[in-house]
């Protein structure tokens, strides 16, 4: 997602980062979309790294057309591989950002992220923009690592979210 800070995603796009994401599919972690998808739903999903939830979203919107728009090229290349090896052909992946999207105004019933907006230096100029095309959802899942907690208590992972919230800031 490029502009407006020139966005730098921490984790990078690595193949053990990409593999990783890879495990997450639309049960795991867009659970709470799928009672608003049914087939014939067209559906944006911004932001969708290697594409396993991507690839499960289009499966239910099916036949409707799933577009993708992915700012890392690595990525979407990822995302294109498995579509064809899951043999998802509802899929149109592209390169671009979510503050300027290629669309018009309501061209997609639902607009989809996770794990995106953490790591935009203007989150609500992006919602804007996702909220213009879409008709009926814009369907955003983060993680909010300022109440992050476990238990019981674990001094390693205490001092990985310090990090983590140091790299971030």
């Amino acid at each position: 997602m490029t502009r407006p800070g020139d966005e730098n995603y921490l984790h990078g796009h690595h193949a053990s980062v990409l593999a990783a994401h890879g495990a997450r599919t639309a049960e795991n972690s867009a659970a709470y979309l799928l009672p608003h998808l049914a087939p014939g739903t067209s559906l944006l999903d911004v932001g969708f790294g290697p594409g396993s939830i991507t690839a499960d979203l289009a499966k239910v919107v099916a036949p409707a057309e799933v577009v993708g728009i992915e700012a890392a090229p690595d990525a979407l290349a990822a995302a294109q591989a498995l579509m064809e090896a899951r043999g998802v052909d509802n899929v149109t992946l592209r390169t671009g950002s979510v503050y300027e999207l290629p669309f018009e105004d309501g061209s997609f019933d639902v607009v989809h992220c996770h794990q995106v907006l953490q790591y935009l230096t203007d989150p609500p100029a992006a919602l804007r923009e996702m909220a213009r095309v879409a008709r009926r959802v814009v369907a955003a899942r983060e993680v909010d690592y300022a109440v992050m907690h476990w238990y019981p208590p674990n001094p390693g992972m205490e001092d990985w979210l310090d990090s983590y919230r140091s790299a971030a800031r």
